[in-house]
């Protein structure tokens, strides 16, 4: 399998975003698109991608440019998307036609911004839900393990990372929905600013010391509730 070169015309609107060239690149000759199960068998999908198909630009950590529109990783997104629909499916169905029934398109390499034709499978669900559970190492099989921690904060403080949260602050421009006003701190009693949200909720402690405080207070409060009750449950039954 090898890439070719395909030349557009200077007016050609599919040109890339990027720099604007005429000269896109596409998967060239019969390839592997994965497989799916039909009537209790394995139905291999082995296909020469549509001729006009082109793989997705990669503009920036969280944006690409396919088949005229900009597909972009949202909040709490796992895929690239645009309107609701996932980059990696309209690539794999762009070359390839419909998705079958039953079928998860599935990025080999594990890197979900790698939407290159070549790194795109299909294959039934549940073989995809295995592979993403086979990835969870606690005993439990939950999602939160010390690795998934690990690779969140790491993320987080990636340029990937950093650029999504810069452009979700500028979309939500939270700063300009709160407000600050003088309360005492229901601990100390301490005048402080408290931040006061579009809710109506707002902080409630002059720092983070009284509200730990605060915390244990009503702790010891509840233990002496519940020995209370305990004391006198038994002396009712005594």
């Amino acid at each position: 399998m090898r890439l070719e070169a395909v030349h557009s015309a200077e007016g050609d609107e599919a040109c890339c975003p990027t720099c604007g060239g005429g000269v896109h690149r596409r998967v060239f000759g019969e390839m592997y698109a994965g497989s799916f199960v039909h009537d209790g068998e394995r139905v291999e999908v082995r296909r020469v991608p549509d001729p006009e198909y082109r793989d997705p630009v990669y503009l920036d950590e969280i944006t690409q440019y396919f088949d005229g529109g900009l597909y972009r990783m949202w909040a709490s997104a796992v895929y690239l998307s645009r309107g609701g629909k996932s980059l990696h499916r309209d690539a794999w169905r762009a070359a390839f036609g419909p998705i079958p029934n039953g079928c998860h398109i599935h990025h080999r390499d594990g890197n979900v911004l790698n939407n290159r034709l070549e790194n795109l499978e299909c294959m039934p669900a549940g073989e995809h839900l295995a592979l993403s559970r086979s990835g969870r190492d606690t005993p439990e099989g939950g999602w939160f393990s010390e690795r998934a921690r690990y690779r969140a904060a790491e993320w987080h403080s990636s340029p990937e990372g950093r650029l999504w949260h810069k452009r979700h602050a500028e979309r939500a421009k939270s700063w300009t929905k709160w407000k600050r006003e003088e309360k005492p701190c229901e601990h100390c009693g301490k005048p402080h600013m408290a931040l006061v949200r579009k809710s109506g909720a707002s902080g409630k402690f002059c720092s983070q010391a009284c509200k730990v405080a605060a915390y244990r207070q009503r702790g010891k409060a509840n233990e002496y509730a519940r020995n209370y009750r305990e004391r006198k449950a038994a002396e009712r039954d005594g």
